[in-house]
């Protein structure tokens, strides 16, 4: 009996150290999709970017990165929805430390064979002298509108930016008090992209009738009335907005120049 049962413990050991090697050889859940992802690729930060232990803001902080820091993204993966996408990029090696930032706050480096704006991905130009915006995809103009931009004392500012959040409806709050030549009561928007932290956006304005060159001065609107531009924003019609709304994902560059 005593070596029948020395050789059951033989045999429960030997079973036990087997199952222990496949499973230390078997990948982890969701360890293949990862590691099948889309190949390496590079990065900027377009603006300043918590980089966090795991895709969701509930995880620790362990770095801020300012704007333009350049990043290499080794997988795409599904975490916090935080601004209308659930995907995060993980920034460090498969086989290092987890690192992780928004996906909304990682655009494509450009290279140098992409030197002009247009020639990739999605880009909006507005150009303030027309006031006219433009959408390219891969390089071909997919759409343009005429918009409304910033009156003369609140212009609206020029340089290369990127849409930061998209927001389906919402309501803009005035950020100067009643009584200021500038105060706005609460207004309902139908679609709003943020490119700009300080507010700015590119968003419908329904409230007008009309949109492109002079309207961003003082000018008659057959629904409004004499009234001047925006306080900033760059403004368009419903119609319009709802189309850049559906057709730019955050990250999305936005070019907005004088002429």
């Amino acid at each position: 009996m005593r070596a029948i049962l020395r050789k059951q413990m033989a045999l429960l050991v030997l079973l036990a150290s087997l199952a222990a090697l496949t499973l230390s050889l078997a990948p982890l859940p969701g360890a293949s999709a990862t590691a099948q992802a889309a190949a390496t690729w590079k990065g900027i930060t377009i603006n300043w970017s918590n980089v966090r232990r795991g895709p969701s803001t509930h995880y620790a902080v362990v770095q801020v990165y300012a704007p333009n820091t350049s990043v290499t993204v080794y997988a795409s993966v599904v975490g916090e929805n935080v601004w209308g996408s659930p995907y995060w990029y993980r920034i460090s090696p498969l086989n290092s430390a987890p690192l992780y930032i928004y996906s909304g706050l990682v655009v494509h480096a450009q290279s140098s064979s992409q030197a002009n704006p247009y020639g990739s991905g999605k880009v909006i130009v507005v150009i303030l002298s027309k006031q006219w915006l433009y959408a390219y995809e891969n390089g071909k103009q997919v759409f343009n509108t005429p918009i409304t931009s910033g009156r003369p004392s609140l212009p609206t500012p020029t340089g290369t930016f990127h849409v930061l959040r998209k927001l389906h409806p919402t309501t803009f709050y005035s950020p100067w008090p009643p009584g200021s030549p500038y105060y706005y009561p609460p207004t309902f928007i139908n679609y709003a992209l943020e490119f700009d932290w300080d507010g700015y956006f590119l968003h419908d304005a329904w409230w007008h009738g009309v949109f492109g060159p002079g309207t961003n001065g003082w000018h008659y609107d057959p629904v409004a009335g004499w009234t001047w531009g925006s306080h900033g924003c760059v403004e368009m019609s419903v119609k319009a907005a709802a189309w850049l709304y559906n057709w730019a994902p955050v990250g999305t560059t936005v070019i907005i120049k004088a002429n």
